[in-house]
């Protein structure tokens, strides 16, 4: 009974002179919802709102946060050195209850400290933290977010105009080598090849037209001295005999070529005046025949040198093209590193343009999304239940604690009382005697209780029961007490007792 009185009376003083424990609370309605973010969905930056208010719970806590907390709470007027402040920074994040109901965006902040005046400001405190950095920090990050992109848009101004001036001075410094818009290096080459292979088919039809005109004059020319050495004789027609071979010839051409083509066209031309001549022949007799075969010899002639002149200009064209498809084989063994150097410079201007354009347009969609911002106050804040100084303190549980420690009391006093019956064993016949110490019991001697024995065992039992009965009552009236709220009058009295 003792040891039961000794842990009951620590135990129950003990939790008699805990502190009072006052909790101070607050709710607050976060509304997210704006008109504007549907209206500026796709144009506009869309924050997650949600996703911000929960980091920003759980960065509540922070220290940064607490030591501000501690200044303005005057928590730290006490803090004598660096490990006591770590303490009660400890100890302040332990005692701070943040909630959060999801479905209805209500988050409580609540705090519970020995001054109701202390845990009033805590959470005062806490909320204003909480509202102000949900509002402020938007701002920060969305001007932050705004410079980096200002910076960014700036650098790649700077890349996107040393990239145009790469690419500019290349072109002017390869002019001649870049491949032009019809093809590459290649294709021209082929298709020089194949204007080549044209002009040197049209060179060997001038040679022929050259040569043929050449025979005719040659033969006309001998025609004409034949007849001056046989005294003006005619034996046949020379003009007749050509315009025949000049129409043998253009049948042969038109089998080619069409009407359009000069070399048809020229003979045609022949023709034509061949046969005017004849008919000036046949009209003026032999006496004008002579000057006839000297005009279709000078006609000739005429079209021979045509032919000549236009063989050259072939000849000169063909040689052009000649140079242009070696000069093209020469360009061929470093065209490919230039066209590749051009394709690489042209690549990095049009990335450095599309990022260019892709950051001008982020920065616009977020300097609207601040105006959006401003205009419509994305985040509302309503203060349901503000921070109220508590007049009931919500702990310790005095009565929990009390009971518990009576428990504790008994069984730890009726554990010991046990224990030391099991070290002292008492018999109280025969044959638990025997049982007990297992050696043979020869006899009995009955204990003869006098009027002192009698008495020491009724003062022995009356005072067990009294023990018990009294720590009851000291119990029953420390529930009164706690029940009743005379606990702190009852502080007052013992401190101006102690004072006194």
């Amino acid at each position: 009974m003792v040891v039961a009185w000794t842990i009951a009376v620590g135990g129950w003083s003990w939790v008699f002179a805990m502190n009072d424990q006052y909790e101070s609370s607050a709710k607050v309605f976060v509304d997210t919802e704006n008109l504007l973010r549907p209206l500026l969905k796709g144009i506009a930056v869309q924050t997650d709102l949600n996703q911000r208010l929960n980091l920003m719970t759980r960065t509540l806590l922070s220290r940064k946060n607490l030591e501000k907390v501690l200044r303005e709470s005057d928590l730290d007027h006490s803090v004598k050195n660096l490990e006591e402040r770590e303490i009660l920074i400890k100890q302040l994040q332990e005692k701070i209850a943040i909630g959060h109901e999801r479905r209805q965006d209500f988050y409580t902040i609540a705090y519970t400290y020995k001054d109701p005046y202390v845990a009033k400001k805590v959470v005062e405190t806490l909320l204003n933290i909480f509202v102000e950095s949900a509002l402020g920090d938007t701002r920060i990050e969305s001007d932050s977010a705004q410079r980096f992109l200002e910076k960014q848009i700036q650098e790649y101004e700077k890349r996107l105009v040393e990239a145009e001036s790469r690419l500019t001075e290349f072109k002017r410094r390869n002019l001649d080598t870049l491949p032009s818009q019809s093809g590459d290096a290649f294709n021209r080459l082929q298709r020089t090849q194949a204007q080549l292979e044209d002009l040197q088919l049209e060179l060997k039809e001038a040679t022929i037209k050259r040569n043929e005109l050449k025979r005719q004059y040659q033969a006309a020319e001998k025609e004409a001295e034949a007849k001056q050495a046989a005294g003006g004789v005619i034996l046949g027609s020379p003009n007749a005999q050509r315009i025949q071979r000049m129409e043998s010839k253009l049948d042969e051409l038109l089998l080619k070529y069409t009407e359009a083509h000069p070399n048809v066209r020229e003979l045609r031309d022949t023709i034509k005046q061949l046969k005017v001549a004849e008919d000036v022949v046949i009209s003026s007799g032999d006496g004008s025949s002579t000057l006839a075969a000297d005009t279709a010899v000078e006609q000739l002639k005429l079209a021979y040198r045509q032919a000549e002149v236009e063989l050259t200009s072939t000849r000169v064209r063909v040689k052009e093209y000649e140079k242009r498809i070696k000069a093209l084989k020469e360009k061929l063994a470093f065209l490919p590193k230039v066209e590749a150097e051009l394709k690489r410079l042209d690549r990095d201007y049009h990335i450095n343009k599309k990022n260019y354009e892709e950051l001008v347009q982020r920065l616009e969609s977020a300097r609207m999304s601040v105006q959006a911002d401003v205009a419509g106050d994305s985040v509302k804040f309503r203060i349901v239940e503000p921070p109220k100084v508590p007049l009931v303190p919500v702990g310790p549980k005095r009565i929990a604690f009390s009971i518990g420690i009576l428990v504790l009391a008994l069984g730890l006093g009726g554990g010991l009382a046990f224990i030391m019956g099991q070290l002292r064993p008492v018999y109280y016949d025969v044959m638990g005697l025997r049982r007990g110490t297992e050696v043979p019991v020869l006899g009995q001697v009955t204990r003869v209780w006098t009027r002192k024995l009698a008495v020491k065992r009724k003062l022995e039992v009356s005072g067990f029961f009294t023990a018990t009965t009294m720590l009851f009552l000291l119990f029953v009236s420390l529930l009164v007490i706690y029940q009743m709220g005379y606990r702190d009058e009852l502080v007052g009295l013992i401190k101006g007792v102690v004072s006194a």
